[in-house]
């Protein structure tokens, strides 16, 4: 069993995944302003910890001197509790985790000559930070993937695609019976009773850009009934795939949601990541339909959808 530490915050957020698994966000005092932030993008509620899995939220400077004797925030050590940990060192963060052991560290690296890089990065360290969350999901047959999440008659849909690839485009287009619940990043997970349900979860780059402060609650789920790769078309069509083409996408998709962490990773770590990606897409497109969908400028590509999903 991996080890629970119990650790001196006093503060931290419920996450509640449909698949069990469960989360308690927190960290230190001064860093407690970006975990507010955090769960109020993902609209999580204070709560107790109960001996969850902790994500812990930390905080680096540029060049400082690290405290190599503090036990909860590592810095530059290897272990907590005796546990050795692996370090994913990014641009903006580090992750520090291990199989063995519930909790993460995720350690925000901030230059305290630069409040702009400081604003700027701390949207890139929390998007980073949902990796090993995503990554515990896929180790119970989960997989996150790069596409829409929309909803129709209590059904959940994806509509995938590379950025700029029409993602947010279609689901503007989308009658007001069609509830958007995210336009890039989401997590499928496969519950209890082996239903594989889908999780909204943040357009991180809105913050990232400027663009706008939505919130997503991400602890809401829908019932996996598709999933649609976006094609630029003069009509429009939902043509299927079959278990294969559809495993090779889907797998496509979670790799552009992985991102700079996946090059992170040692090269047999990555091998068989992907291979774990490829095994639980391919037990993921046995239950659930894929498509190509073509979709043209002007016309009702979701009356294709509904056609095709009996919706």
């Amino acid at each position: 069993m991996p080890e629970i530490i119990n650790y001196p915050y006093s503060k931290g957020y419920c996450l509640h995944l449909s698949d069990g698994n469960n989360w308690w966000i927190t960290g230190n005092e001064e860093i407690i302003g970006y975990v507010d932030k955090f769960a109020s993008i993902m609209r999580l509620k204070e709560c107790l910890s109960d001996n969850l899995p902790k994500l812990i939220f930390s905080r680096v400077i540029k060049d400082q001197v690290i405290d190599m004797d503090n036990p909860y925030f590592p810095g530059s050590e290897s272990s907590i509790a005796g546990v050795i940990l692996k370090f994913h060192e990014l641009t903006f963060i580090n992750i520090w985790s291990n199989n063995n052991l519930h909790d993460v560290v995720c350690e925000f690296i901030e230059n305290k000559n630069n409040k702009e890089e400081v604003e700027y990065n701390k949207y890139l360290a929390m998007w980073a930070s949902l990796k090993p969350i995503y990554l515990r999901s896929m180790r119970m047959g989960g997989l996150p993937f790069h596409a829409a999440l929309v909803e129709c008659a209590g059904r959940g849909i994806l509509l995938a695609a590379k950025g700029g690839g029409g993602k947010t485009t279609c689901c503007r287009r989308l009658p007001d019976q069609w509830k958007i619940l995210c336009d890039d990043e989401n997590l499928v997970v496969l519950d209890k009773n082996k239903v594989y349900q889908a999780h909204p979860f943040p357009t991180w780059n809105d913050y990232v850009m400027k663009r706008s402060e939505n919130t997503w609650d991400v602890q809401y789920s829908v019932p996996f009934s598709g999933i649609f790769f976006i094609e630029q078309s003069e009509s429009d069509e939902a043509i299927p795939l079959s278990v294969g083409q559809a495993s090779v996408q889907m797998t496509r998709s979670v790799t552009q949601v992985l991102g700079r962490l996946w090059n992170n990773l040692p090269r047999e770590e990555q091998k068989t990541t992907m291979r774990d990606i490829f095994n639980n897409a391919f037990e993921m497109a046995k239950v659930v339909p894929a498509f190509r969908l073509c979709v043209s400028l002007d016309g009702r590509f979701w009356e294709e959808i509904e056609k095709v999903l009996g919706l």
